[in-house]
């Protein structure tokens, strides 16, 4: 028999072993400090935002189609009363930011001079500035001037009076220090 002294063609199962193994470990290693870079609280932050400005879109267009139909709506209730039924339901509370039941409310004169808005206090408070992150992440999607998302325990956002004029909707100082609340203003 002849001896073969060329190169080989292809690699050894033991080769391929080793070379999965360092694959796993390097992977392993680069997710550890990946995972660093990645704030896995300010996304789920901004789908909380997200899913609450998706019920506001609902209670604003219920608005609408309410106030064609039957006139002056006095309380939210009326959009999924039995004679009415803008709604089938209202929508559930976002329990990450609020512990209001329900969690939007609707006030026919926010600022005394019968401006109109749908309404959700922030008072959920899992971190210390959670309540302040979930306002700050609002007033961003309605001004686009802001471009900062961190936020400081008590932060001010303003009062209502000061927000109203200039948009549509916003994240405000509530009636109490620390407390946040979010309106949706209705035409």
């Amino acid at each position: 028999m002849p001896y073969y002294t060329g190169m080989r063609k292809g690699i050894s199962l033991a080769e391929i072993m080793i070379a999965i193994i360092l694959f796993g470990v390097l992977s392993a290693v680069g997710l550890k400090y990946a995972k660093n870079y990645i704030n896995t609280n300010l996304q789920a932050s901004k789908s909380h935002v997200a899913a609450a400005m998706e019920e506001a879109s609902q209670l604003t267009n219920a608005y609408k189609l309410f106030t064609t139909q039957y006139g002056q709506l006095n309380a939210i209730t009326e959009l999924n009363a039995t004679a009415t039924q803008v709604m089938t339901s209202l929508p559930l509370p976002i329990t990450e930011m609020t512990n209001s039941n329900p969690g939007w409310d609707y006030n026919f004169s926010i600022d005394g001079n019968g401006l109109k808005a749908f309404h959700m206090t922030l008072d959920a408070n899992t971190t210390a500035t959670s309540d302040e992150q979930y306002c700050v992440l609002w007033n961003k999607e309605f001004n686009s001037s802001i471009t900062e998302l961190n936020v400081t325990d008590g932060q001010s956002f303003g009062t209502i009076a000061g927000m109203s004029p200039t948009m549509s909707s916003f994240c405000s100082d509530g009636a109490t220090a620390g407390t946040y609340d979010i309106y949706v203003i209705m035409p």
